[in-house]
């Protein structure tokens, strides 16, 4: 039997919605106020960043032992992004390449955060480089993780 196959396109366009919590709230009004903020674990002293409210490592309750981190830090590793992919945060395809990267900041030096890079030619970006925020001007900061543009280059 020989039977016809059907495709049937149904766009959605979803819009949601949910508390981003005590913990990476603290951390999203940070952004906004251009800090950047983790927390520290009551038992083990390592540091979260985004601030979570359990430790990644002893599973108990974070606390509100709060610490500004600096907005300058050192690459510890890094990859080039060449494929483009749909980003729902600007409705379409994310222009490449570029360079995300994990960055231990000054202040920090248990807990990466990882975060797009100004540099995207992959032979200029190495570990060890030193890095810094680059925010968006005050009137245009939402408390999201966008409120940092990139890291650029620094020394």
């Amino acid at each position: 039997m020989n039977e016809e196959l059907l495709e049937i396109i149904i766009p959605l366009d979803l819009k949601y919605k949910w508390s981003a919590g005590p913990h990476l709230g603290a951390f999203l009004r940070g952004l906004k106020e251009e800090k950047i903020i983790a927390n520290r674990c009551p038992v083990c002293a390592r540091l979260q960043l985004p601030p979570t409210p359990a430790c990644g490592r002893c599973h108990i309750g974070m606390g509100e032992d709060w610490v500004e981190l600096s907005h300058q830090g050192s690459v510890i590793s890094y990859s080039s992004v060449v494929d483009p992919m749909f980003d729902a945060g600007i409705g379409g395809m994310r222009p490449v390449p570029y360079t995300i990267a994990a960055i231990v900041l000054d202040g920090g030096p248990d807990v990466a955060f990882f975060h797009k890079l100004e540099e995207n030619n992959p032979e200029k970006v190495k570990v060890g480089m030193r890095v810094e925020a680059v925010f968006r001007p005050p009137e245009e900061r939402k408390a999201l993780m966008e409120d940092i543009i990139h890291f650029r280059t620094i020394g």
